[in-house]
């Protein structure tokens, strides 16, 4: 399995080559259009620039202008982007398991940017990304990220990665290399796994969702934050492209270690995927992932495989639905067996957003055990910025048949999110 992999990955450089005869930097409608971006909203180069995006607020605090305006001078002296986030989120749910606590309140801390070496009027670049990162409860409280297994959720985690065990690291720390007209790419060293497989737009945590069936297909396997792995993606025509990737299936958040690779043990997705044109590549799209994970023999967890399809079609300027599938043998590690979600992002003025979508999964009996009941969940947020560098973001969501807590039919979480770019 591993060798059918990386000849997807060399397969992948061949097909790539044609493009190069292509007409440069723009769309077929004449629009003048970003090199590929490898990675999904959860990428370093992509939160950059979605930092940097104009955006209406309720008030403006001129205090940080000469912030930014350095920032600026930095980025055109020297082609060096970087930027500060911090997410915050506070969870109350309506019940918990005996002895456990039904509050939660962690942070994602991430000082991130990207170094561009050489970049050609053709859209190829060179570039180092990084992200040092930490992930942590606070003031005494639980970490969301183990409020699902507090109140008995299995699959549908109601505040999935917001971990209480991720010391700080540099998580992220790898070179990107763009080709073929900026419309081929390939990305290798240390990598965020979730911004590269099955990579879409509602997968980061700048978006309304925060339930694992929205940001994470559960039907997908994990590996640390900080995997070493490669990553390639071309268009082979001006509508289809075609990816392979390859992760270390043993990597752990939060840990700078570069010996697990030795074991050999991998993660790997091959996709392709469909747009209409390459300037709507991350706002109309149709892909298919298909993954392979092999036993942790150490870890004591099987091997998997599976596969997904998601498909996001932004209408107008105001709504943008999505709809995913998924399908795995159990194994791996993942959350489910099987699970699909839909919903939809309205966007309102002064770049307010409601969220709303509904989820539903079978938990995988490899992972959890058998007997246990699907879970469902309905999930509602509204997104309104304070300022354009601080937004908040109010949320519910009900989870039905809370597969580990059987004595209950469904759990409410209510909480808020802070997000502050600088």
């Amino acid at each position: 399995m591993k060798q059918h992999f990386l000849s997807a990955l060399f397969v992948l450089g061949l097909l790539a080559r044609p493009l190069q005869a292509q007409e440069v930097g723009h769309d077929p409608s004449g629009a003048e259009v970003a090199p590929l971006g490898l990675g999904g909203p959860e990428s370093v180069s992509e939160q950059l620039r979605q930092a940097e995006e104009p955006r209406e607020s309720l008030y403006d605090w001129p205090f940080f202008d000469g912030y930014f305006a350095w920032k600026q001078q930095v980025r055109d002296d020297y082609d060096v982007s970087f930027g500060l986030q911090l997410y915050g989120l506070y969870q109350k749910a309506s019940d918990s398991l005996a002895g456990r606590d039904d509050e939660a309140l962690g942070n994602v801390f991430r000082f991130l940017g990207n170094w561009t070496l050489f970049q050609r009027e053709s859209g190829n670049l060179g570039r180092i990304e990084w992200r040092l990162e930490s992930r942590s409860d606070w003031f005494g409280l639980q970490a969301p990220g183990s409020l699902g297994g507090a109140t008995g959720v299995a699959a549908l985690a109601p505040g999935f990665g917001y971990s209480d065990n991720f010391e700080l690291d540099l998580a992220v720390i790898n070179w990107t290399q763009g080709f073929a007209n900026g419309r081929a790419g390939y990305a290798v060293g240390r990598l965020a796994f979730d911004a590269y497989v099955d990579a879409f737009p509602f997968q980061t945590f700048s978006r309304g969702f925060i339930n694992r069936s929205f940001i994470l297909n559960p039907t997908l396997p994990t590996t640390g934050i900080g995997a070493l792995g490669g990553v390639v993606k071309a268009f082979v025509t001006d509508q289809l492209w075609l990816g392979a990737q390859l992760h270390d299936a043993n990597a752990a958040s939060g840990k700078f270690d570069f010996d697990t690779v030795q074991e050999g043990e991998f993660l790997k997705a091959v996709e392709i995927g469909y747009t209409p044109s390459f300037g709507q590549r991350k706002t109309q799209l149709i892909q298919f992932t298909y993954w392979d994970k092999d036993e942790r023999s150490a870890a004591g967890v099987s091997s998997g495989s599976g596969w997904a399809l998601s498909a996001a079609w932004k209408l107008d300027d105001t709504y943008f639905p999505f709809i995913r599938f998924g399908r795995s043998d159990g194994g791996g590690g993942v959350a489910a067996e099987t699970a699909v979600s839909a919903g939809v992002e309205i966007s309102r003025p002064r770049g307010e957003a409601w969220t709303l979508g509904a989820g539903w999964a079978r938990p995988s009996e490899k992972t959890f055990g058998p007997g246990l009941d699907d879970e469902t969940v309905i999930e509602t947020s509204y997104k309104f910025s304070i300022s354009k560098h601080l937004t908040l973001l109010p949320d519910a969501q009900v989870i039905f048949n809370p597969a580990n807590n059987p004595e209950k039919s469904s759990i409410w979480v209510v909480g808020i999110r802070a997000i502050l770019t600088l």
